[in-house]
Protein backbone atom coordinates (compact mmCIF):
# COMPACT_ATOMS: atom_id res chain seq x y z
CA UNK A 1 0.00 0.00 0.00
CA UNK A 2 1.14 3.54 -0.67
CA UNK A 3 0.57 4.75 2.87
CA UNK A 4 -2.32 7.07 1.94
CA UNK A 5 -5.29 7.03 4.26
CA UNK A 6 -8.73 6.01 3.02
CA UNK A 7 -9.88 9.64 3.26
CA UNK A 8 -6.97 10.83 1.11
CA UNK A 9 -7.72 8.17 -1.52
CA UNK A 10 -11.35 9.31 -1.66
CA UNK A 11 -10.30 12.93 -2.17
CA UNK A 12 -7.98 11.94 -5.03
CA UNK A 13 -10.70 9.92 -6.80
CA UNK A 14 -13.42 12.56 -6.53
CA UNK A 15 -13.67 15.07 -9.40
CA UNK A 16 -15.97 18.05 -8.93
CA UNK A 17 -18.65 18.37 -11.63
CA UNK A 18 -20.85 21.42 -12.14
CA UNK A 19 -24.22 19.95 -13.15
CA UNK A 20 -25.47 23.47 -13.88
CA UNK A 21 -23.15 23.65 -16.89
CA UNK A 22 -25.49 24.27 -19.82
CA UNK A 23 -25.52 22.29 -23.00
CA UNK A 24 -23.84 23.89 -25.98
CA UNK A 25 -23.19 23.30 -29.68
CA UNK A 26 -20.08 21.89 -31.31
CA UNK A 27 -18.04 24.16 -33.54
CA UNK A 28 -19.28 22.36 -36.67
CA UNK A 29 -22.87 23.03 -35.58
CA UNK A 30 -22.09 26.70 -35.02
CA UNK A 31 -20.76 26.90 -38.56
CA UNK A 32 -24.16 25.85 -39.87
CA UNK A 33 -25.87 28.55 -37.82
CA UNK A 34 -23.26 31.04 -39.01
CA UNK A 35 -24.07 30.32 -42.67
CA UNK A 36 -27.79 30.82 -42.04
CA UNK A 37 -27.22 34.19 -40.35
CA UNK A 38 -24.85 35.31 -43.12
CA UNK A 39 -27.49 34.52 -45.73
CA UNK A 40 -30.02 36.58 -43.75
CA UNK A 41 -27.76 39.60 -43.19
CA UNK A 42 -27.28 40.52 -46.86
CA UNK A 43 -30.95 41.01 -47.84
CA UNK A 44 -31.60 42.59 -44.43
CA UNK A 45 -29.04 45.29 -45.19
CA UNK A 46 -30.51 45.89 -48.65
CA UNK A 47 -34.06 46.29 -47.33
CA UNK A 48 -32.99 48.57 -44.49
CA UNK A 49 -30.93 50.63 -46.93
CA UNK A 50 -34.01 51.08 -49.12
CA UNK A 51 -36.00 52.33 -46.11
CA UNK A 52 -33.26 54.76 -45.04
CA UNK A 53 -32.15 55.68 -48.58
CA UNK A 54 -28.57 54.97 -47.54
CA UNK A 55 -26.07 52.23 -48.25
CA UNK A 56 -26.38 49.94 -45.22
CA UNK A 57 -24.00 47.07 -44.46
CA UNK A 58 -24.76 44.31 -41.96
CA UNK A 59 -21.89 41.81 -41.92
CA UNK A 60 -21.49 38.89 -39.53
CA UNK A 61 -18.30 39.39 -37.55
CA UNK A 62 -18.06 36.69 -34.89
CA UNK A 63 -20.28 34.03 -33.36
CA UNK A 64 -19.83 32.66 -29.86
CA UNK A 65 -21.63 30.85 -27.05
CA UNK A 66 -22.31 32.33 -23.63
CA UNK A 67 -24.86 31.76 -20.91
CA UNK A 68 -27.72 34.24 -20.75
CA UNK A 69 -26.41 35.47 -17.41
CA UNK A 70 -23.00 36.22 -18.94
CA UNK A 71 -24.61 38.01 -21.88
CA UNK A 72 -26.49 40.31 -19.52
CA UNK A 73 -23.14 41.46 -18.13
CA UNK A 74 -21.63 41.83 -21.63
CA UNK A 75 -24.42 43.80 -23.32
CA UNK A 76 -24.65 46.74 -20.96
CA UNK A 77 -25.82 50.30 -21.40
CA UNK A 78 -29.00 51.67 -22.93
CA UNK A 79 -30.04 50.43 -26.32
CA UNK A 80 -32.72 49.19 -28.66
CA UNK A 81 -33.88 45.74 -27.49
CA UNK A 82 -36.08 43.72 -29.85
CA UNK A 83 -37.35 40.24 -29.01
CA UNK A 84 -39.03 37.84 -31.41
CA UNK A 85 -40.22 34.27 -31.58
CA UNK A 86 -39.78 31.79 -34.41
CA UNK A 87 -42.91 29.67 -34.17
CA UNK A 88 -43.00 26.73 -33.43
CA UNK A 89 -39.46 26.86 -31.95
CA UNK A 90 -39.09 27.40 -28.22
CA UNK A 91 -37.87 30.53 -26.42
CA UNK A 92 -37.24 33.98 -27.91
CA UNK A 93 -34.37 35.59 -29.81
CA UNK A 94 -33.05 39.08 -29.11
CA UNK A 95 -31.55 41.94 -31.15
CA UNK A 96 -29.54 44.61 -29.32
CA UNK A 97 -28.28 47.91 -30.79
CA UNK A 98 -26.73 50.77 -28.75
CA UNK A 99 -29.12 53.68 -28.16
CA UNK A 100 -26.98 56.32 -29.88
CA UNK A 101 -27.00 54.33 -33.13
CA UNK A 102 -30.74 53.69 -32.89
CA UNK A 103 -31.31 57.45 -32.49
CA UNK A 104 -29.26 58.14 -35.59
CA UNK A 105 -31.34 55.63 -37.59
CA UNK A 106 -34.54 57.24 -36.34
CA UNK A 107 -33.25 60.64 -37.50
CA UNK A 108 -32.58 59.22 -40.97
CA UNK A 109 -35.97 57.52 -41.10
CA UNK A 110 -37.71 60.81 -40.31
CA UNK A 111 -35.87 62.68 -43.06
CA UNK A 112 -32.86 64.00 -41.14
CA UNK A 113 -29.23 63.75 -42.19
CA UNK A 114 -28.35 61.18 -39.52
CA UNK A 115 -25.14 62.96 -38.61
CA UNK A 116 -23.60 62.40 -35.20
CA UNK A 117 -24.71 64.84 -32.52
CA UNK A 118 -23.54 65.18 -28.95
CA UNK A 119 -26.33 63.61 -26.93
CA UNK A 120 -26.39 62.18 -23.46
CA UNK A 121 -26.70 58.42 -23.28
CA UNK A 122 -30.26 57.72 -22.23
CA UNK A 123 -33.00 55.16 -22.48
CA UNK A 124 -35.09 55.22 -25.64
CA UNK A 125 -38.69 56.34 -25.27
CA UNK A 126 -41.51 53.97 -26.25
CA UNK A 127 -42.07 55.94 -29.45
CA UNK A 128 -38.38 55.82 -30.37
CA UNK A 129 -38.24 52.09 -29.68
CA UNK A 130 -41.21 51.44 -31.96
CA UNK A 131 -39.82 53.62 -34.76
CA UNK A 132 -36.42 51.94 -34.64
CA UNK A 133 -37.88 48.45 -34.30
CA UNK A 134 -39.80 48.91 -37.58
CA UNK A 135 -36.45 49.12 -39.37
CA UNK A 136 -35.46 45.67 -38.08
CA UNK A 137 -38.69 43.83 -38.89
CA UNK A 138 -37.25 42.88 -42.28
CA UNK A 139 -34.17 41.46 -40.56
CA UNK A 140 -36.37 39.28 -38.36
CA UNK A 141 -38.26 38.12 -41.45
CA UNK A 142 -35.00 37.29 -43.26
CA UNK A 143 -33.70 35.30 -40.27
CA UNK A 144 -36.95 33.33 -40.25
CA UNK A 145 -36.65 32.75 -44.00
CA UNK A 146 -33.05 31.52 -43.65
CA UNK A 147 -33.94 29.11 -40.83
CA UNK A 148 -36.98 27.92 -42.82
CA UNK A 149 -34.57 26.37 -45.32
CA UNK A 150 -33.87 23.83 -42.57
CA UNK A 151 -37.15 23.71 -40.62
CA UNK A 152 -40.36 25.64 -41.23
CA UNK A 153 -40.70 28.64 -38.91
CA UNK A 154 -42.69 31.87 -38.86
CA UNK A 155 -41.54 35.13 -37.25
CA UNK A 156 -43.93 35.97 -34.45
CA UNK A 157 -44.41 38.24 -31.42
CA UNK A 158 -41.95 40.98 -32.37
CA UNK A 159 -41.73 43.28 -29.34
CA UNK A 160 -39.42 45.85 -27.79
CA UNK A 161 -38.20 45.85 -24.19
CA UNK A 162 -36.72 48.69 -22.09
CA UNK A 163 -33.60 46.59 -21.45
CA UNK A 164 -32.31 43.03 -21.62
CA UNK A 165 -33.10 42.48 -17.93
CA UNK A 166 -36.83 42.76 -18.69
CA UNK A 167 -36.81 39.76 -21.06
CA UNK A 168 -38.60 36.80 -19.53
CA UNK A 169 -38.56 33.10 -20.36
CA UNK A 170 -34.79 32.59 -20.75
CA UNK A 171 -33.13 30.86 -17.76
CA UNK A 172 -29.97 32.59 -16.56
CA UNK A 173 -27.95 29.43 -17.07
CA UNK A 174 -29.16 28.66 -20.60
CA UNK A 175 -26.43 28.73 -23.22
CA UNK A 176 -27.07 31.15 -26.09
CA UNK A 177 -25.49 31.75 -29.48
CA UNK A 178 -24.22 35.34 -29.59
CA UNK A 179 -23.85 36.63 -33.15
CA UNK A 180 -22.08 39.97 -33.53
CA UNK A 181 -22.58 41.94 -36.76
CA UNK A 182 -20.65 44.93 -38.09
CA UNK A 183 -23.29 47.60 -38.72
CA UNK A 184 -22.31 50.38 -41.16
CA UNK A 185 -23.82 53.27 -43.09
CA UNK A 186 -21.73 53.62 -46.24
CA UNK A 187 -18.07 53.68 -45.19
CA UNK A 188 -18.97 54.79 -41.67
CA UNK A 189 -18.98 51.83 -39.30
CA UNK A 190 -21.50 52.77 -36.65
CA UNK A 191 -21.51 50.02 -34.12
CA UNK A 192 -21.82 46.36 -33.30
CA UNK A 193 -25.26 44.81 -33.71
CA UNK A 194 -25.88 41.77 -31.51
CA UNK A 195 -28.31 38.92 -32.04
CA UNK A 196 -28.84 36.32 -29.31
CA UNK A 197 -30.48 32.96 -30.02
CA UNK A 198 -31.00 30.54 -27.09
CA UNK A 199 -29.93 26.90 -27.23
CA UNK A 200 -33.52 25.67 -26.87
CA UNK A 201 -34.52 27.64 -29.97
CA UNK A 202 -31.65 26.50 -32.19
CA UNK A 203 -31.42 22.85 -31.11
CA UNK A 204 -34.05 21.54 -33.63
CA UNK A 205 -32.44 23.62 -36.38
CA UNK A 206 -28.96 22.28 -35.64
CA UNK A 207 -30.27 18.71 -35.55
CA UNK A 208 -31.78 19.19 -39.00
CA UNK A 209 -28.55 20.68 -40.34
CA UNK A 210 -26.56 17.75 -38.95
CA UNK A 211 -28.90 15.12 -40.42
CA UNK A 212 -28.88 16.77 -43.84
CA UNK A 213 -25.11 17.03 -43.75
CA UNK A 214 -24.93 13.26 -43.25
CA UNK A 215 -27.30 12.67 -46.16
CA UNK A 216 -25.31 15.02 -48.39
CA UNK A 217 -22.07 13.27 -47.48
CA UNK A 218 -23.57 9.85 -48.22
CA UNK A 219 -24.98 10.92 -51.60
CA UNK A 220 -21.85 12.80 -52.60
CA UNK A 221 -21.67 15.11 -55.59
CA UNK A 222 -24.94 13.87 -57.15
CA UNK A 223 -26.95 15.27 -54.25
CA UNK A 224 -25.06 18.56 -54.31
CA UNK A 225 -25.56 18.98 -58.06
CA UNK A 226 -29.29 18.27 -57.74
CA UNK A 227 -29.52 20.72 -54.85
CA UNK A 228 -27.81 23.47 -56.86
CA UNK A 229 -30.13 22.83 -59.83
CA UNK A 230 -33.16 23.09 -57.58
CA UNK A 231 -31.96 26.44 -56.24
CA UNK A 232 -31.93 27.79 -59.79
CA UNK A 233 -35.58 26.75 -60.25
CA UNK A 234 -37.02 28.64 -57.27
CA UNK A 235 -39.69 31.05 -58.62
CA UNK A 236 -39.47 34.74 -57.75
CA UNK A 237 -42.01 37.50 -58.42
CA UNK A 238 -40.52 40.29 -60.55
CA UNK A 239 -42.21 43.66 -61.01
CA UNK A 240 -41.44 46.54 -63.35
CA UNK A 241 -41.86 49.89 -61.60
CA UNK A 242 -42.28 53.44 -62.87
CA UNK A 243 -41.50 56.51 -60.80
CA UNK A 244 -44.44 57.65 -58.67
CA UNK A 245 -46.32 60.93 -58.98
CA UNK A 246 -48.32 63.15 -56.63
CA UNK A 247 -51.98 64.02 -57.12
CA UNK A 248 -54.43 65.73 -54.80
CA UNK A 249 -57.16 63.65 -53.22
CA UNK A 250 -59.79 65.89 -54.80
CA UNK A 251 -58.39 65.38 -58.30
CA UNK A 252 -58.02 61.66 -57.67
CA UNK A 253 -61.67 61.28 -56.67
CA UNK A 254 -62.78 63.13 -59.82
CA UNK A 255 -60.91 60.89 -62.25
CA UNK A 256 -63.02 59.41 -65.04
CA UNK A 257 -62.36 57.36 -68.19
CA UNK A 258 -60.35 59.39 -70.67
CA UNK A 259 -58.52 61.52 -68.09
CA UNK A 260 -54.72 61.64 -68.31
CA UNK A 261 -52.53 61.36 -65.20
CA UNK A 262 -48.99 62.59 -65.76
CA UNK A 263 -46.34 60.42 -64.15
CA UNK A 264 -43.09 61.54 -62.58
CA UNK A 265 -41.21 59.19 -64.91
CA UNK A 266 -39.34 60.78 -67.83
CA UNK A 267 -39.95 59.18 -71.22
CA UNK A 268 -36.28 58.35 -71.83
CA UNK A 269 -35.62 57.06 -68.30
CA UNK A 270 -35.42 53.26 -67.79
CA UNK A 271 -37.83 51.53 -65.44
CA UNK A 272 -36.76 49.49 -62.41
CA UNK A 273 -37.08 45.70 -62.21
CA UNK A 274 -37.88 44.87 -58.59
CA UNK A 275 -37.77 41.53 -56.74
CA UNK A 276 -38.87 41.46 -53.09
CA UNK A 277 -38.70 45.29 -52.88
CA UNK A 278 -35.07 45.26 -54.08
CA UNK A 279 -34.27 47.08 -57.35
CA UNK A 280 -32.00 44.79 -59.37
CA UNK A 281 -32.08 45.90 -63.03
CA UNK A 282 -32.98 48.77 -65.32
CA UNK A 283 -35.29 48.07 -68.26
CA UNK A 284 -37.12 49.80 -71.12
CA UNK A 285 -40.56 48.98 -72.45
CA UNK A 286 -40.70 46.45 -75.28
CA UNK A 287 -42.85 43.73 -76.76
CA UNK A 288 -42.73 39.92 -76.81
CA UNK A 289 -45.34 38.54 -79.17
CA UNK A 290 -48.67 40.02 -78.18
CA UNK A 291 -47.49 40.90 -74.67
CA UNK A 292 -45.73 43.92 -73.22
CA UNK A 293 -42.15 43.08 -72.17
CA UNK A 294 -39.28 44.66 -70.26
CA UNK A 295 -35.94 44.78 -72.07
CA UNK A 296 -33.05 44.76 -69.58
CA UNK A 297 -30.57 47.55 -70.30
CA UNK A 298 -28.35 47.32 -67.22
CA UNK A 299 -28.01 46.55 -63.54
CA UNK A 300 -29.23 48.81 -60.76
CA UNK A 301 -26.38 50.94 -59.42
Amino acid sequence: MSGETTEEQKRRSVRPVDFRLPRSFERSHLRGVELLLESASRPSATLMGAALRRNVKIELDTIDQLSWESLLSELTGSGLVITFALHPLASRATIFLPAEVALRLIDLRLGGDGEWTEVDTRELTDLEQNLAAKLFEDMVTQVAAAISTQTAVVADRIHTEPSLEFIQGIPLGEMCVWAKFRFSLGDDRLSELSMVLPYSMLRPVVETISSRAVVMQENGTDFQAAFERRLQEVPVVARVRLESTTISSQAFLRLKPGDVVGLGHRKNRPMSVVVDRVELYKAVLGQSGSRVAAIIVGEEE
